[in-house]
């Protein structure tokens, strides 16, 4: 049993320090030795556990994808309304957008770059999440409380006017580009959990049949 649940943790030791590197430098600075490094666990574990580098970087992305997920079914769980349900999935895919905007970032280009596991995980998503808020989209227009517009370009729409501005202004690139006074100003209303409510209630309110 001991030796299990020491097995256990250096496997979790092990997925936190990738995700803090790839968090700091994107997947593609993830390697072997360096994982192994930071965890204080030898090569041997690494291999125990994970086999290869392209199993562990895909693990490591379903561990940081998970909790998305799980607040995903909760509000499916307790929100009966469907446009109260699209409302609370939405802000909490924001918020979980602003949270990991860096990590987004840096997934983006990995796999623009040929990093296979990030390609992969991508090509799965639309399986996930935005299939969620397709099936929440199509539920309130069937209740009468979103006009029955492609569910898709919906959630373009809802994407654009939200999540967007979310990714680009989370990020320091951007900001450096701009004058610092107005990028402070477009900033507070691009990320700020108040701000993004107000902005969704405005695009529920233009959606409204």
């Amino acid at each position: 049993m001991a030796a299990a649940t020491d097995a256990g943790a250096t496997r979790r030791r092990l997925l936190r320090a990738g995700l803090a590197i790839a968090r700091r430098a994107g997947l593609r600075a993830v390697t072997v030795r360096g994982v192994a490094a930071r965890a204080d666990a030898n090569l041997g574990s690494f291999v125990h556990h994970f086999g290869t580098r392209d199993a562990f970087i895909a693990e490591l992305l379903e561990r940081w994808y998970a909790p998305l997920m799980g607040r995903l079914d909760e509000v499916a769980q307790v929100e009966e309304s469907p446009l109260g349900q699209l409302h609370a999935l939405v802000m909490q895919l924001v918020r979980w957008a602003v949270a990991n905007a860096g990590f987004i970032a840096h997934l983006l280009q990995d796999a623009a770059q040929g990093e296979a596991a990030a390609g992969r995980f991508l090509k799965a998503m639309p399986a996930h999440h935005p299939a969620r808020l397709l099936a929440a989209i199509q539920k309130a227009q069937a209740a009468g409380e979103v006009r029955r517009e492609n569910p898709v370009h919906v959630l373009v729409f809802i994407f654009g006017a939200l999540a967007l501005p979310a990714l680009l202004f989370s990020g320091r690139d951007l900001r450096r580009l701009l004058p610092r006074e107005f990028s402070e100003r477009i900033t507070s209303f691009a990320i700020e959990p108040a701000e993004i409510e107000r902005r969704l209630d405005w695009v529920l309110r233009g959606l409204a049949p």
